[in-house]
């Protein structure tokens, strides 16, 4: 098509296509895919300048040209030229809505802009250009944990290495910008087994076959929890921050009349690696049970979370526990969890998961001590009308060292887990964003009151602060 601009001066800085916004860095909008070349720049501006008309053959020159506009306040033009060029195309809605986009964030309208990328990604997850940009406008209104899970998809999918670390630093800023936070939940717990029942009827207790009571065996109900964390966090060197943090939950199951509590204080260092980061923290924690406490630790971990390659990246994060239980105090001792996540990104619309690991315990009594090892694999995907999907499934086999009460040999646990959950990724009701997750747990064992079926439904609506 051709389009006759009228003539203009039209003076195009390169390189000075970075919007800044309270020192942060929200990317530059020429991003990586869509580089003006200072050939074609030069080439446009002249013809600008001296009133020719304009010809626009291709994707690639419409890109060009739209981005000059957008740089010297042409928006409505930008606008006219995305809207009249291939109108039959099958990628035109897109191109059209991205412009839009575009101009609202150059005229100050992010909330607009905001609300346009998130359509866009909502019907086409893949296009990483969009999402760049949506991370550039959540930044600039201060949706920092939104922008930083954008971000952080990008960096792991490679996309961060076209952007010479644009967005490896845009997160630096972000930690740097809100040295508080905090983000709560509400969640509604559906389950077919909230008291963690057996199915069985009898037990075997050496030669004698006796009758499970009503309450040990599984019970279906609706729960209700309301949870959260406040983090404090302390630059101390551009590498390395001081980090604070208090989570905690409490669940109510009317039908069963329960109520569980639990909290748990964190205090460590998170340092910076060249491709990630390792946190180091001292952790202590309780919980309760109607008002009395079940047990209590005190624990260290180490979590490095960091990218292999363009498309991988690693999670280990070992965690040690020095427990005490009150009610069981056979069950005092040690816990060694040795969780590993190893992730190939197809995309930031899409990983896959392999999930292993391995948990140690050491307790007062052998029958309580453990050896546990676990395998996984999980799957996310966003997919097209704004959701997004995860789905996992773990097998586990645990085995006590020695003989439980009532059979002749050490229990042994065999657990199979499935669990999906699905977001409305593009619906944000007053702050707050609809999640549903569905589990379900078969766990196999040699002791009858813990061989149990158990499905758990959480409803959940999150807001962060």
């Amino acid at each position: 098509m051709i389009l006759n601009i009228p003539r203009r001066a039209l003076r195009v800085r390169r390189g000075a296509f970075k919007l800044l916004h309270r020192g942060r860095n929200a990317l530059c909008v020429a991003a990586s895919c869509l580089l003006i070349t200072s050939g074609a720049a030069d080439a446009l501006n002249a013809r600008l300048a001296n009133g020719q008309v304009v010809t626009v053959n291709s994707s690639a020159e419409l890109q060009t040209t739209v981005r000059l506009l957008l740089a010297n306040g042409m928006r409505d033009d930008a606008r006219r030229l995305v809207r009249a060029f291939e109108p039959g195309h099958p990628d035109h809605a897109v191109r059209v809505a991205y412009v839009d986009g575009l101009a609202a964030a150059a005229e100050g309208n992010d909330v607009e802009a905001v609300r346009i990328f998130r359509s866009i990604l909502a019907q086409r997850p893949e296009l990483d250009l969009v999402r760049v940009q949506l991370v550039g406008a959540m930044a600039r209104l201060d949706l920092d944990d939104g922008a930083r899970a954008q971000a952080e998809r990008l960096v792991a999918a490679g996309v961060d290495d076209k952007l010479d670390g644009q967005l490896s630093g845009l997160l630096r800023q972000l930690d740097a910008n809100r040295p508080l936070s905090f983000r709560g939940y509400l969640s509604f717990l559906p389950s077919t087994n909230v008291n963690n029942g057996t199915d069985k009827s009898t037990v075997a207790i050496g030669p004698v076959t006796g009758v499970i009571p009503d309450d040990e065996r599984r019970q279906s109900g609706l729960g209700i929890a309301l949870g959260g964390q406040v983090a404090w966090r302390h630059q101390m060197t551009p590498s390395n921050a001081f980090i604070a943090a208090l989570d905690g939950r409490v669940e109510r199951f009317p039908s069963i009349d329960r109520t569980n509590t639990t909290g748990q204080l964190s205090l460590g260092v998170e340092h910076r690696l060249p491709r990630g980061k390792a946190l180091f923290r001292l952790l202590t924690g309780l919980a309760h049970q109607d008002g009395d406490r079940t047990y209590r630790y005190d624990g260290l971990s180490i979590e490095t979370n960091t990218r292999i390659g363009d498309r991988w990246r690693l999670y280990f994060g070992p965690e040690y526990r020095q427990e005490t239980y009150d009610r069981t105090r056979g069950e005092d001792g040690s816990t060694f969890d040795l969780p590993v996540q190893l992730d190939r990104f197809a995309g930031p619309d899409s990983f896959v998961r392999f999930i292993a690991g391995a948990t140690f315990g050491r307790k007062r009594h052998d029958r309580f001590s453990f050896d546990e090892a676990r395998l996984g694999l999980g799957y996310y995907r966003e997919m097209p009308m704004g959701f997004s999907g995860y789905a996992e499934v773990i097998a586990a086999r645990r085995t006590y060292h020695d003989d439980f009460p009532g059979i002749s040999d050490p229990r042994r646990d065999e657990r199979l887990s499935f669990g999906v959950t699905v977001t409305k990724r593009d619906l944000v009701v007053a702050g707050f964003a609809p999640q549903v997750s569905l589990r379900a747990t078969r766990t196999r064992s040699n002791a009858a009151f813990h061989d149990t079926t158990k499905t758990d439904l959480d409803i959940r609506l999150v807001k962060e602060f």
